[in-house]
């Protein structure tokens, strides 16, 4: 296996270095339009190569680097050597040592492994550097390497031997006799030291005051310290396959531990994304990604919000090592190691963000792209896009729910069989609750939309069904055994009406429904309706009437040779062919006639056939004891998944309204739901969930400004809850404030009659309470609530008596005054006052 290799973005633009083993090599980004395979290049993306720039070969004793922050021409380099040895110098040097640049070296006084050094960030002179332990001597030393760093000049960094020892020695030492994990500086206070001790310590120190600690915790997670880059109050550090998020103003405890299913390998913060952390595991593809959002400090109650995800760098290999670009937003470079070819792979990632979408009430869906820039597209342009709130907007511009006959919104939702269904229904409902073929027993009459199980009285101890009992010799006409049994009462035919259904003994509403049904091609629910009425006769003519190109016929003949007989070959022929039918009428349909002892489950349970038809199956042909179990499981379950047949069961109770809330929950169709509640369920208006529901439509439409659709839905509002709204506006006195209009509408049934002490009309010119004049005509000077003397028609004594001002200037008088001067004149008839009151009325067209 190679050697392992670490991977370093230089501050210089796209450069990085690559090193491990005895090798540092610098590389250069570079734009390609075809994949390079030679050697000292790499590609690290489809579109760009790295070459490399130089080489320093024989470099076996360096165990870390850091990079210089304010590199430029050339990198800096600091390496930290095995036998406590530190070289700062330039890459070109170490590539070619007769370059004549400058190079610094230090060491410590008694050799031991460097393990890590870090340039300050701020003031990137001091060079930090983490040693092993050595009992008389520290492990933190800080150097002065402004010599080497100042510029690339061929003649800086030389010093004289009188100096040179003094300027080698370090400015500042920490850690006597302890061992040094890790260290990393502070970014913003740039002062502060954090290091990790012992594997049992995290400690931090300050330069201004060296002789004492800023602060320091016990734990064994001393390893990887590195500091947050945007934000000081953040450290992490990890032990094994544990990392450890630390708030620096109080090291007393983590405020979070994240546990890795592989020990740690490398971390770092994101030095362009705020609380970002990144997390490398040890023979690992992915590197892990927590968003730290909001912690809380000194609340044991409230941890921070973690947010995580992983990141495929798309290599072949596993992930040895990575590098965030110090300046490029989420750019990311990796280092990975191929098992198959034994090599390193270099990637240069993107790393998307997580964006959100946000869909305006207009159909423009948003999303941030970068940091200045915001991407919309217009999804009524999408042909695929098929939202709810489209046609919510389409139908509240077709009146959907507002006509006075409730069948006609069928036609407007006709693409949604469901919802078509229930404006039906309703329809049926209240029309035979209005003619009194249907009585609701169980609810007060004003309930116009009983269900099923609101009409079945359910006092079948005392009142059981008549049984009607039927030779199937006089229903097949061939030699057929046995009886079918079906079951008879006043509240199950009514029941059966609310299903569309036929009365049992009504020959004639048969035929027409079946009729009605093969008119609209459904060919075999008209011939399974038949059956079920015991009309074999009715339904083998439909079949047989059915296009060739449906493929009845031979369903047809199949029914005819009908014969209940356990013995006969139709019977044991039709029950091996059963399961093959897949249309579910027929297949209910031939259920029904091989059914024994009464057992109809067959065709109760088939999901695919209509709820109508079902209930009204279950009227007819189950016993009084099951037709109730069956009613109130079907209507349990339709009622859980929100769907709108259920209210064939339900009505307009309060179990109906549950499924109201289940069918917005599904579908999202406030507009249905809104208008279902208020047409169907009067009653409940006042209940919170229908409140809600009103308020949240009436909100759509205001922000689509459909404000005559709103109009008309307030107009229809009110007049289901069948009360007067309370006014919105109102007249007030200048001077006291206080309410008129009630005093005006008092007056009004009054106003202009012939009834009078003086023989004039009653009129209201002062304040009813502080007894002050109300406003005066500007034209005629007279005030308000005075008639217009020449206004004797009925429009005038409608309109022309009535006050008119304008919104802006607020001069005004007799409507018929205002009116006349605006013919003549475009200002304001106030002396002075240079308004034109009556051309801000009108709209100027768009361009």
């Amino acid at each position: 296996m190679a050697a392992k290799l670490e991977v370093m973005w230089s501050p210089i633009a796209d450069r990085f270095i690559l090193w491990g083993g005895d090798i540092i090599t610098c590389y250069q980004i570079k734009p390609s339009r075809e994949r390079i395979f030679t050697a000292g290049v790499y590609n690290v993306s489809n579109t760009h190569i790295a070459e490399m720039i130089c080489v320093a070969n024989n470099q076996h004793q360096v165990k870390c680097v850091d990079i210089y922050p304010h590199s430029q021409g050339d990198e800096v380099v600091a390496l930290g050597g095995s036998g406590g040895k530190i070289t700062v110098t330039y890459m070109a040097k170490l590539a070619w040592d007769g370059s004549g640049l400058p190079k610094r070296e230090f060491s410590s006084k008694f050799p031991r492994p460097c393990t890590s050094v870090h340039f300050n960030p701020v003031d990137s002179n001091l060079l930090a550097v983490g040693l092993e332990k050595y009992k008389p001597d520290s492990s933190v030393m800080i150097f002065d390497v402004a010599q080497v760093c100042a510029k690339r000049d061929v003649t800086a960094g030389f010093v004289t031997s009188s100096n040179i020892s003094e300027l080698s020695k370090p400015l500042y030492e920490f850690g006597l006799s302890d061992h040094c994990q890790h260290l990393c500086w502070f970014h913003n206070n740039s002062k502060i030291l954090a290091t990790g001790i012992n594997m049992k310590y995290i400690r931090l120190f300050d330069i201004r005051d060296p002789s004492r600690m800023v602060s320091f915790t016990v734990t064994k997670a001393a390893l990887g310290v590195c500091t947050n880059p945007r934000d000081d109050k953040y450290l992490a550090s990890y032990f094994e396959s544990q990392v450890y998020v630390w708030d620096t103003r109080n090291l007393e405890k983590p405020i979070q531990v994240l546990p890795q299913a592989r020990p740690v390998l490398k971390m770092s913060w994101c030095p362009t994304k705020s609380n970002v952390l990144s997390v490398l595991q040890r023979d690992h593809g992915y590197v892990s990604l927590y968003d730290i959002q909001n912690p809380s400090v000194g609340n044991p109650d409230v941890e921070p919000v973690i947010m995580e995800r992983l990141i495929n760098l798309k290599s072949s290999g596993l992930v040895a090592s990575f590098s965030w670009h110090p300046t490029d937003e989420n750019r990311i470079l990796s280092c990975s190691y191929t098992n198959i070819s034994g090599k390193y792979e270099i990637q240069d990632y993107p790393v998307y963000d997580r964006i959100t979408l946000n869909l305006t009430p207009y159909f423009e869906l948003f999303w941030p792209c970068g940091k200045k820039m915001l991407k919309c597209l217009q999804l009524k342009t999408v042909p695929e896009f098929s939202d709810i709130s489209i046609k919510i907007q389409e139908r509240a511009k077709a009146q959907y729910g507002l006509e006075e006959e409730l069948y006609k919104h069928s036609q407007i939702v006709k693409e949604d069989e469901i919802l078509s269904n229930v404006w039906n229904w309703l329809h049926l409902s209240a029309k035979l609750v209005e003619d009194g073929r249907v009585v609701a027993t169980s609810l007060s009459t004003s309930y116009k939309h009983p269900g099923v199980l609101s009409v079945l009285t359910c006092n079948y101890e005392t009142t059981p069904s008549e049984v009607v009992t039927i030779p199937w010799l006089e229903l097949a006409h061939q030699n057929c055994k046995g009886s079918v049994k079906f079951y008879v009462r006043t509240d199950r035919s009514m029941s059966l009406q609310l299903c569309s259904w036929p009365m049992n003994n009504d020959i004639t509403g048969i035929t027409t429904f079946v009729e009605n049904l093969e008119r609209e091609g459904a060919y075999s629910r008209a011939a399974a309706i038949a059956v079920f009425n015991l009309q074999i006769s009715l339904a083998i003519e439909v079949l047989n009437r059915a296009p060739a190109e449906v493929g009845l016929n031979y369903v047809g003949i199949a029914l005819a040779g009908f014969s209940n007989d356990d013995d006969s070959n139709w019977k044991r022929f039709c029950g091996t062919a059963l399961k093959k039918i897949s249309d579910p009428y027929l297949k209910a349909m031939f259920s029904f006639l091989l059914a024994s002892s009464g057992n109809y489950d067959c065709v109760l349970k088939e999901t695919d056939i209509i709820v109508d038809d079902r209930v009204g199956f279950a009227l007819v042909f189950l016993p009084d004891h099951k037709l109730l179990d069956y009613l109130n499981k079907l209507s349990s379950d339709l009622c859980e998944k929100g769907n709108l047949d259920g209210l064939l069961l339900t009505g307009n109770t309060s179990q109906g309204l549950k499924l109201l809330q289940n069918y917005l929950d599904c579908t999202a169709d406030i507009q249905s739901t809104t208008l279902i509640a208020v047409r169907a369920f009067p009653h409940e208006l006042d209940s919170p969930h229908v409140k809600r529901w009103i308020e949240d439509y009436q909100e759509l439409l205001n922000r689509w400004k459909y404000w005559f659709e709103r109009a008309d839905f307030d107009l229809m509002l009110v007049k289901a809850k069948n009360e007067r709204p309370p006014p919105q506006v109102y007249m007030s006195c200048t001077y006291c404030g206080k309410n008129i209009s009630a005093h005006l509408r008092s007056l009004k049934n009054q106003q202009f009659s012939r009834i009078s002490v003086a023989g004039a009309a009653n009129k209201l010119t002062g304040c009813p309470h502080c007894r002050k004049p109300l406003p005066r005509c500007i034209i005629c000077l007279m005030t308000m609530g005075t008639p217009v003397e020449d206004a004797n028609d009925a429009r005038g004594q409608s309109f022309d008596n009535w006050f008119t001002w304008c919104q802006s200037c607020r001069h005004g008088g007799h409507s018929k005054h205002m009116t006349s001067w605006f013919e003549e004149h475009q200002e304001c008839p106030m002396v002075g006052c240079s308004c034109k009151c009556f051309s801000l009325d009108f709209t100027t067209p768009a361009n």
